[in-house]
């Protein structure tokens, strides 16, 4: 009995010690395996240190576009930048399969490997079409960001940080630029308005680095002109784009903003930039388009009437300014009226809705006996 069980003991052990041992087998030939199918797939793969063994000389030229330039990679700056430790074929794609030395004029790094929803973004936006249909003017995602020394956005020496993102959107946009000059660009003098607006200031002349730059208004890739519905300036985002910042707009603006009516009933009540002029934000309204000076340019004069029924359209600046709504711009009341227009007026085709302001008084005005009578003509 004592020799049966230590037999059985025995040939446990060995189990115990085949199963250990193929075990550690099995793990190595399938290490072995995997390292030899990455050597081999990666075989025409050229690893960082080779590409630098070339591109860290800052002699060294190649040709893009007809052009000889400068191929030369500050080794520094890239190990400073946010993608050190990826590999030079992670952008440069192209290079996967490429012999060594590779070719000149090879295609740009993409970005779009990684960052997939802001290079969508930038295909749709103004920027990304302009690039499609080759325009030379538009901008890229090295235009803006760098190319091997990119830090984080929010770093001192970062070419997007808040602070210096006026001066970068002003290299195209300012006056005289040849983005300015050579391209439909409806506003005019933008970053002069800005550093006077009272987000330039606070940004420019206080540092307030979380005042509204460039990007918190027209977003940093998806930049779409204001007709499309899409785009964070167009009439119906406008609210929600002013209220990422100022988010008790609805209590400042009582007497034109009643809670959510402002964003349920489009077109009633004006939007933000009906009033402040969107590159000049200031506490008055619009120098232009929609501001009482422009309508009183027409309707000061005693003889000007309506087209329709003869009636005269003279408004007494003396009057006005004596009412309880000397305060109020003309178009807070005549909401039909529209800056994209020649004349804002031309698109009035409603009376006065005092509505949009006075809600309980019209409300109780409707159920009354002369509201009614009313309702009847």
């Amino acid at each position: 009995k004592k020799s049966t069980n230590y037999t059985i003991d025995r040939l446990k052990r060995i189990n115990r010690i085949t199963y250990f041992a193929s075990s550690i087998l099995l793990i190595a030939v399938v290490s072995f395996l995997l390292i030899n199918e990455s050597v081999a797939s990666n075989k025409n793969e050229p690893d960082n240190s080779e590409c630098l063994a070339c591109h860290e000389d800052t002699t060294l030229k190649g040709k893009k576009k007809g052009k000889t330039v400068s191929m030369y990679v500050n080794e520094k700056k890239l190990k400073a930048s946010v993608h050190y430790g990826a590999a030079c074929t992670d952008c440069h794609v192209d290079l996967l399969n490429a012999d060594l030395p590779h070719e000149d004029d090879l295609p740009k790094a993409k970005c779009g490997k990684c960052h997939q929803e802001e290079q969508k973004n930038h295909d749709i936006s103004l920027h990304g079409q302009a690039y499609k249909k080759g325009d030379p003017l538009a901008p890229t995602c090295f235009t803006c960001h760098g190319s091997h020394e990119v830090v984080k956005v929010k770093a001192d020496n970062s070419p997007v940080s808040p602070i210096k993102i006026p001066y970068l959107c002003g290299q195209c946009h300012k006056e005289g630029s040849p983005v300015q000059l050579q391209r439909n660009i409806p506003q005019t003098h933008i970053i002069e308005n800005y550093t006077e607006s009272i987000h330039g200031e606070g940004l420019l002349h206080k540092g307030l680095v979380v005042t509204a730059t460039c990007v918190s208004c027209h977003s940093a890739h998806l930049i779409l002109p204001h007709t499309d519905s899409r785009s964070s300036i167009a009439r119906g985002s406008i609210a929600k784009t002013c209220t990422k910042c100022h988010a008790k707009i609805e209590d400042v603006h009582k007497q034109v903003i009643n809670g959510q009516k402002w964003e349920k009933e489009y077109h009633v009540l004006p939007a933000c930039v009906d009033c402040h002029q969107p590159h000049k934000i200031r506490k008055v309204y619009y120098a232009m388009g929609l501001a009482n000076d422009e309508c009183l340019k027409c309707h000061q004069r005693t003889d000007i009437k309506s087209s329709k029924d003869g009636r005269s359209l003279f408004v007494n600046i003396n009057d006005q300014k004596h009412s309880v709504h000397s305060k109020t711009a003309c178009s807070q009341c005549h909401t039909d009226a529209t800056p994209s227009s020649k004349r804002a007026c031309e698109t009035i085709q409603t009376k006065v809705n005092c509505g949009s302001c006075h809600e309980n008084v019209n409300k109780k005005y409707q159920k009354s006996m002369h509201g009614e009578l009313h309702a009847l003509n």
